[in-house]
């Protein structure tokens, strides 16, 4: 009988223990979202959905792949006026009138896009009417192997200062800050040495946001759901001609794999006018 006993709080001391226990940490690298798959007879052109026609008629699509000293023989551009029945793998609408980009980099190779470039002119930070980059978008976080990956741009022209002043960017683990949203700033003169400003802009959102970024008289402002996340006296890069960029963009050489932004909406606007909120 004794024993008994004994045996029996034993066994609720030792299940006991067991409730106690923290349950069992899950690697977050093992958790990523799901790259739709493109289907060629359930997809759309994106130029089908009057939404995006404003954006693309000014704009010049590039699916590109670079080997470094030559360019991937399957690169391809669309120039304004010639979206009207274009999709691929990598650009396209789906049913619900959502605009994919997505793109697929081999480790060690070098940087991979397919963005959406601002055509045809060029613009100044410095400009009074102001340019505007407004979008509601979801930044899918991919598998392991993809530690980066850029979905926005200010960049500058190939004949001038050949870099961007702004990046807007997933990465996977920054400043002991997981799975966030990040800005990079040069903060520098063109021409001189490269300073760069890292901007948190918060834990990357599992559904739909809203990003916009704003410059008008050499100020810019970059917010997201409305939240004004910095603002820069840029007056050191008015000299320079810029345009905005919208897509997906891996430039690390040691990254390999598939990223995907899923755009709700998108826009370039050159008149103030048509942005609901200006924050300068």
């Amino acid at each position: 009988m004794k024993f008994s006993l004994l045996l029996l709080v034993f066994i609720i001391l030792v299940s006991g223990c067991d409730r106690k226990q923290p349950p069992k940490s899950v690697d977050p690298d093992l958790e990523y979202d799901s790259i739709p798959v493109y289907d060629v007879n359930s997809s759309f052109t994106p130029y089908a959905y009057d939404k995006f026609k404003s954006v693309l008629d000014q704009s010049r699509l590039q699916i590109y792949k670079d080997k470094g000293d030559t360019a991937d023989s399957n690169n391809l551009t669309v120039e304004p006026g010639e979206f009207a029945n274009k999709k691929f793998p990598q650009f396209y609408a789906d049913g619900e009138g959502n605009l994919h980009f997505s793109i697929t980099k081999i480790v060690n190779t070098y940087k991979v896009r397919s963005e959406l470039k601002e055509q045809p002119a060029t613009w100044s930070t410095a400009d009074t009417e102001g340019h505007y980059w407004v979008a509601t978008l979801k930044c899918l976080k991919p598998k392991l192997g993809v530690n980066s990956y850029t979905w926005m741009q200010i960049h500058g022209r190939p004949d001038g200062f050949n870099y961007p002043l702004l990046r807007l960017f997933w990465e996977r683990d920054r400043q002991n800050l997981y799975d966030h949203l990040w800005a990079v700033i040069i903060i520098s003169d063109p021409y001189t040495p490269k300073v760069y400003e890292y901007v948190d802009l918060g834990a990357r959102p599992s559904s739909y946001f809203t990003a916009e970024v704003h410059i008008k008289n050499n100020i810019m402002d970059i917010i997201i759901n409305r939240e004004l996340k910095r603002s820069v006296n840029v007056t050191y890069w008015e000299n320079e001609q810029n345009y905005y960029k919208a897509g997906v963009y891996i430039n690390r050489y040691g990254d390999g794999g598939t990223v995907s932004a899923i755009f709700k909406e998108l826009h370039f606007y050159n008149q103030s006018s048509d942005v609901v909120s200006v924050h300068h």
